[in-house]
């Protein structure tokens, strides 16, 4: 039975029952500390916001880290700004919110705040430059999933780490996913290779 690639909570007993053996940690890049709460905690209602929600963590991430004054504390109030820009780009709780957007409305909710940031949707990416790099330069990525476990879905990417069972690396994305409050990881390999269960999604990444 093939396990799905995404909600892993214990990395070394996963890659046990899924690969026959355990798993050597090989190398773990940094870990983002960001809001980890649920996207129900965070808006105060359960519906399809995962969008809405990732951004504000992202925002509010940097107004710790940039210690941005001018952006709210209370990241419930952060939402609601958030989310009536997401409004303007046709966010409903009935539809949620079109992945391509998701990099406009980053912009323009830090620009309500007088902040410049890049935004940009990554469409065709790689480990190495969108995590790997992000990661390292203490940038979280948001990643919208098109299929299988985490099916039209937005997460975001708070680290990373790569182990390897017999003679093969497998990279895991530590990930915040709103689901649940917490950290939980996905499998990249499996979820980059398996056409079935994913394939599609994109990267948004966000440089002030």
């Amino acid at each position: 039975m093939k396990k799905p690639y995404g909600g892993i909570t214990n990395v070394s007993k996963y890659l046990l029952e899924q690969y026959g053996e355990k798993g050597v940690l090989v190398k773990r890049g940094r870990s983002i500390l960001m809001n980890q709460q649920s996207m129900a905690e965070i808006s105060g209602r359960v519906t399809r916001n995962c969008s809405v929600v990732a951004v504000t963590r992202v925002m509010d991430y940097y107004r710790r880290v940039n210690k941005l004054q001018q952006i709210p504390e209370d990241i419930h109030v952060l939402y609601r700004m958030v989310e009536e820009v997401a409004e303007a780009y046709g966010y409903t709780d009935k539809r949620g919110t079109m992945p391509f957007f998701i990099s406009g409305i980053t912009r323009e909710a830090f620009k309500q705040y007088g902040i410049k940031a890049r935004c940009r949707g990554v469409y065709i990416w790689s480990f190495e430059k969108h995590v790997v790099k992000e990661i390292a330069a203490g940038r979280p990525v948001i990643m919208n999933i098109a299929r299988g476990f985490y099916k039209d879905h937005t997460i975001v990417v708070a680290g990373y780490s790569i182990w390897k069972v017999g003679d093969k690396l497998y990279p895991m994305l530590r990930v915040i996913d709103g689901w649940k409050s917490g950290i939980h990881y996905i499998d990249y390999e499996a979820f980059a290779k398996d056409i079935s269960q994913s394939v599609f999604g994109s990267f948004n990444t966000t440089r002030l």
